[in-house]
């Protein structure tokens, strides 16, 4: 299994090279695509200070903004650790699949990415009390989610949800979004997010 852990406070020298390098790889493709700081915060919600530090590895970054930039450079999130799927591959093993660990322990799998159809399925694991950023976040395309084990509160464009096991969701992404376990248990989501392809932010 690929396994990446990302910082919010005080880190590691290993983990600060892995923000390092993340920062760089985001900085590498950001400039690919012709964007400027400036287009990825007004497609993201986050600031242009918050990315231009995420850039120089100087922040951690929460699973909320790892999702929206990547939305914006127009890559799966897997990517920005170099996580590629085999062309044409139809079954991605469990140890091929890309873990994130952010925080105080919020995980997302990614369990397969197809970006020629704007498609990436993640399972998103909050410990009680964590949540996916400290400000919500939106990008291009749809989400869907529903929720295996415990619950899971949503803040969408400013309206609090809360979400029952096995309750269902689907959101339009350019809203401003986060989710969060406000509860005394684990809280499991799938998610489904689907962009457009060619939307004119990295295709």
């Amino acid at each position: 299994m690929n396994a990446v852990t990302t910082p919010s406070a005080s880190v590691s020298t290993e983990t600060e090279s892995a923000t390092r390098d993340l920062g760089r790889e985001i900085r590498r493709i950001r400039s690919e695509r012709g964007l400027t700081l400036l287009d990825v915060a007004n497609l993201t919600g986050l600031s242009v200070s918050m990315l231009s530090m995420l850039e120089r590895g100087r922040t951690g970054v929460s699973v909320g903004s790892l999702v929206a930039v990547s939305s914006a450079l127009g890559v799966p999130v897997g990517e920005l650790f170099h996580a590629r799927p085999a062309p044409g591959a139809t079954v991605i093993a469990r140890a091929d699949q890309t873990e994130i660990t952010v925080g105080a322990g919020v995980n997302r799998r990614l369990v397969l990415a197809d970006p020629e159809r704007g498609i990436e399925i993640a399972e998103l694991h909050l410990p009680p009390g964590a949540h996916t950023g400290d400000e919500p976040v939106r990008h291009e395309g749809h989400e869907y989610l529903t929720v295996l084990e415990g619950t899971l509160t949503v803040e969408i464009a400013g309206e609090i949800r809360w979400l029952a096991n096995g309750d269902a969701l689907h959101l339009d992404a350019r809203q401003l979004h986060r989710f969060a376990n406000t509860s005394d248990s684990s809280s499991r989501s799938m998610l489904v997010m689907h962009r457009p392809v060619g939307s004119g932010h990295g295709h």
